[in-house]
């Protein structure tokens, strides 16, 4: 794979699947562990450390110069003001990658942030083709440094149709990186990939409802994701009531001001569960 100003290009991936949505399978045939995928992709960290942990050793058995260049490491996350699951993913193959470099006098791998002028309206994951297109094609991306000369690793969760890849690489291919890889936690391979929804039963198959992750909140184990923001402010009432009643006062503070970060559209489009959500902090 080549693109016009950068490098060289790979794809990376700890998973790649295939099987049909009943029956999701690895590369070794082995049964994918859907529970920890669902609940890294809704913040719980345990899950998201075992994911990063998984994609980060990929990355280096298959891109060794990652953890030996003398060039920069940049990891560039797209995101306006609540971080997706992703940047914690980054995080992690941060933490994998920094353990050889650091000692060995190496610039630390680091993230950067694709600034985003607004969010995916709908759910992203459950939307068709033509609807993932046009929520890409409406969301301005801007990088907030350069990023010219270093090796940068785009780091998601799943690759299904490559529409949020596309846009990724465009964003950055102008700034002449001397390097891309492209790290997922898993690809899905054809026909799955074809399978229509595949990427939101995969996201949903432990974490059904927001009380789901009640125990990984109460528990400490929970970083706030814009994907789980989104799901707790457009819950039927009485389902986000009983979730925020078991919310300590600091994530029901970072919830409301991350939807105040988000905008005034994002504000308007879920006005019900702000106001809920408004209610609890002004309560405290």
């Amino acid at each position: 794979m080549t693109v016009a100003a950068i490098g060289t290009v790979q794809r990376i991936a700890a998973y790649r699947l295939a099987g049909d949505v009943h029956d999701i399978r690895d590369q070794h045939g082995r049964v994918f562990d859907l529970a920890t995928y669902s609940k890294m992709k809704h913040g719980d960290l345990k899950a998201l450390a075992a994911m990063a942990k998984e994609l980060a050793h990929a990355l280096a058995d298959e891109a060794p110069f990652l953890v030996t260049s003398d060039r920069q490491i940049l990891l560039p996350v797209a995101y306006m003001a609540v971080v997706p699951a992703c940047w914690h993913l980054a995080q992690g193959v941060c933490a994998v990658l920094n353990a050889e470099r650091v000692p060995a006098g190496l610039p630390a791998a680091r993230i950067i942030r694709i600034a985003k002028d607004s969010v995916t309206a709908t759910d992203y994951a459950a939307s068709d083709a033509s609807e993932r297109e046009a929520e890409m094609a409406r969301i301005k991306f801007t990088l907030d440094e350069p990023i010219t000369g270093a090796h940068v690793i785009l780091v998601d969760d799943v690759r299904v149709t490559g529409l949020a890849e596309k846009t990724a690489v465009t964003a950055i291919s102008h700034d002449a990186p001397a390097s891309l890889t492209l790290g997922y936690v898993a690809v899905i391979d054809p026909p799955l990939s074809a399978s229509p929804h595949v990427e939101a039963v995969m996201n949903q198959a432990t974490v059904r409802s927001i009380a789901d992750m009640a125990p990984s909140v109460q528990t400490g184990e929970f970083a706030l994701t814009i994907r789980f923001l989104k799901r707790v402010l457009s819950a039927p009432h009485e389902d986000r009531a009983a979730f925020l009643a078991t919310c300590p006062a600091g994530l029901l503070r970072e919830m409301a001001d991350g939807a105040d970060a988000t905008g005034e559209a994002f504000v308007a489009a879920y006005a019900a569960g702000v106001a809920d959500l408004t209610a609890e902090v002004a309560a405290l």
